[in-house]
């Protein structure tokens, strides 16, 4: 453990952090902000300074852990309340769905306490495994169709349907983890996703989801000394995941808003793809160049902070694609059933990648040429 002596700007910054998060949500605030605190202050499963381009602060890798200590204690604290869920949500589905939510968490957390301790291919095997064997003890999820006529060819197809959703399930949830680069991007979109989902289908999963990602987005933010980890990636991501399928499966929205809605880590797993295949690089090897490391390249020119560059580019991010559709969500575009929202997804691939290229350079290349 580290010495319990915290500097003046540390104490600052965890009695605002905990004023704020007891205001939002009172003494469950109060409760996920000491513990996350308290795990920040740990000297084990410390996260590298300078991994993904971005952190530059000496950071845990607990925040996962923290967060779902956190999302169980608000579970057991609702049901204390005796409040009463009508709609749907994880304990409102199956048991089935906390299959993969639990095993990827599980996962994750070995690699957070362990670094690099599990190879790639086994991760991989483990994530096929958890949704491989939900997919089959629940065919409901597995689409037969999503409206576009050559997939959907291939989607009627018992055989081909399985094996296309189990590989959009596994990529979905690498791709939530290698987004997982600056403050409060996976969390803020995670945030911003399940405030829709609450708020639409409401569900005592959803509101712990809800809670504990929104008192871990504070933390992140304001302090950044602690991320998500593997653990809290995958689990955020398996709980997106299983939420999106379920949803989609029982007509409750379009495939085009979920897209919309989740679209930043999708577009960016897609991009990185492509992009380490043209260089010729191993698909699994990560690397500096995601549009978050380019626009915090940007931000270190303005910001004399590193937490707040790093922060300002995962709010930005997150804001600009699912806070866009929270904000039409809001202002009642169209109903999340609608496949208008197929043109909130565009103009946000579109964005994507004019920002790209527009932020076309990075510290590692901005060195590269130096040299």
């Amino acid at each position: 453990m580290t010495g319990l002596a915290l500097s003046n700007q540390a104490k600052a910054q965890f009695i605002f952090m905990l004023l704020l998060s007891t205001l939002m949500f009172g003494v469950i605030g109060f409760v996920l902000i000491s513990l996350m605190q308290f795990v920040s202050m740990q000297s084990f499963a410390e996260e590298t300074v300078h991994k993904h381009g971005i952190a530059e602060m000496q950071s845990s890798r607990l925040g996962g852990a923290a967060t779902i200590l956190g999302g169980i204690f608000v579970l057991y604290a609702l049901e204390l309340t005796g409040r009463q869920a009508s709609g749907h949500g994880p304990l409102h589905i199956d048991w089935l769905a906390w299959i993969p939510v639990i095993g990827c968490m599980m996962l994750g957390l070995v690699e957070d306490i362990r670094n690099q301790s599990l190879s790639p291919v086994f991760r991989l095997l483990v994530k096929i495994c958890l949704f491989g064997f939900v997919l089959v003890q629940w065919p409901e999820l597995i689409p037969n169709s999503v409206g576009v006529p050559i997939l959907d060819q291939l989607l009627s197809i018992p055989v081909l349907a399985f094996i296309l959703t189990l590989i959009f399930c596994v990529g979905f949830l690498n791709a939530v983890n290698m987004a997982d680069g600056a403050n409060g991007l996976v969390s803020g979109i995670a945030v911003l996703s399940f405030t829709i989902f609450v708020n639409e289908f409401d569900g005592h999963g959803f509101v712990a989801v809800l809670i504990s990602c929104s008192v871990f987005l504070i933390f992140n933010v304001i302090s950044g000394r602690l991320f998500l980890g593997d653990a809290g990636a995958y689990g955020v991501g398996a709980s997106l995941l299983i939420t999106a399928l379920v949803l989609y499966a029982e007509d409750m929205t379009s495939l085009f808003f979920l897209a919309a809605l989740l679209s930043y880590p999708c577009i960016d797993f897609l991009v990185s793809i492509v992009r380490r295949l043209i260089k010729g690089m191993p698909v699994t090897q990560p690397d500096n160049d995601h549009l978050h490391n380019r626009i915090h390249f940007q931000f270190r020119k303005i910001f004399k902070s590193k937490n707040m560059a790093n922060s300002a580019s995962g709010l930005l991010i997150a804001a600009a694609s699912s806070g866009t559709v929270l904000c039409g969500y809001y202002a009642n575009w169209w109903p999340v059933t609608s496949e208008q929202w197929g043109w909130v997804f565009l103009i946000q691939c579109l964005l994507y990648f004019v920002t790209y290229y527009l932020i076309n350079k990075t510290p590692v290349q901005a060195q590269t040429a130096k040299a």
